[in-house]
């Protein structure tokens, strides 16, 4: 009786590889076209039986493990690894002119990639019009990222009573409702999104939430919510001034927000004055 063959490590970190290179490419191309987090979150978009947050992990936690597969490749092919090398580079020494080019073409590629200089800004510039195309007045939450405020914050953010809020939400008998609550806990909390809470809550209290600011509010641009709420823009600039952020006047609300590093709905408190940016 023959023994089963030995297990071969090279060959299942090579297969490892593979498979691995396979799911993150495959989850690159869903987070490419997958709707921004404000509209994911809000009406809980799912793609193949997946969340966003399903996907992010999943590229996030097998990227990292192609890494560290990638090592042990490295390790077990140590030896071929280095005589490739080293045949590569002598013969890149022989062809300099070759090896020059394509240096130059890939630091090239690479400045203006992070210039965003066409061709290469509108591969992104897809990924954001496929992303923003889920976007619609359904699906826009009335403030960017309201899953994650308390219900007294919703209350306070969208001017709406918050016992009125508290007493209908009650009479509808779902489970966890507290001012202090996050509004996407309670939704869970009863199997609903934080969409349809949401509502429950308008249809309850007679106000509608995509009328407080707007379908795609992350979307426009400083000028365009000065307008739009009746703000002065001076005392605006004034304010995003004050509190120390950087910002360029076409860019939208989204863009800002991501480039200072703080949640969307803290800049729209601090472009009414609501809120200083603490440093």
């Amino acid at each position: 009786m023959s023994r089963p063959a030995r297990f071969n490590k090279k060959a299942f970190v090579s297969f490892a590889i593979t498979f691995i290179g396979i799911i993150i490419a495959l989850t690159g191309i869903v987070l490419y076209f997958a709707p921004p987090g404000r509209v994911a979150y809000w009406v809980e978009w799912k793609f193949l039986g997946l969340t966003k947050e399903n996907w992010q992990a999943v590229h996030t936690i097998f990227a990292f493990i192609f890494v560290v597969a990638a090592g042990f490749h490295l390790y077990y092919n140590w030896v071929i690894f280095l005589s490739y090398l080293k045949s590569k580079v002598q013969a890149g020494i022989k062809m300099k002119r070759e090896l020059g080019w394509a240096s130059a073409l890939t630091g090239l590629i690479l400045v203006l990639t992070i210039a965003s200089v066409p061709p290469f800004s509108s591969v992104m510039d897809l990924g954001e019009y496929l992303s923003d195309s889920w976007s619609s007045q359904e699906t826009e939450p009335p403030i960017p990222h309201a899953e994650l405020m308390t219900v007294k914050e919703f209350a306070e953010t969208t001017k709406q009573d918050l016992k009125t809020i508290l007493q209908k939400l009650n009479r509808e008998g779902l489970q966890g409702v507290d001012s202090l609550a996050v509004i996407g806990d309670i939704a869970k909390m009863n199997n609903l999104t934080p969409q349809e809470l949401s509502a429950k809550i308008s249809a309850k209290s007679g106000a509608s939430p995509q009328t407080m600011t707007g379908p795609g509010y992350g979307q426009k641009t400083i000028s365009q919510i000065c307008q739009e709420l009746g703000i002065d823009s001076a005392s605006v600039i004034q304010n995003l001034n004050r509190a120390g952020i950087k910002f360029k006047k076409d860019k939208n609300l989204r863009q800002i927000a991501n480039n200072n590093d703080i949640k969307p709905i803290d800049l729209v408190k601090i472009i009414r004055g609501e809120n200083d940016r603490k440093e």
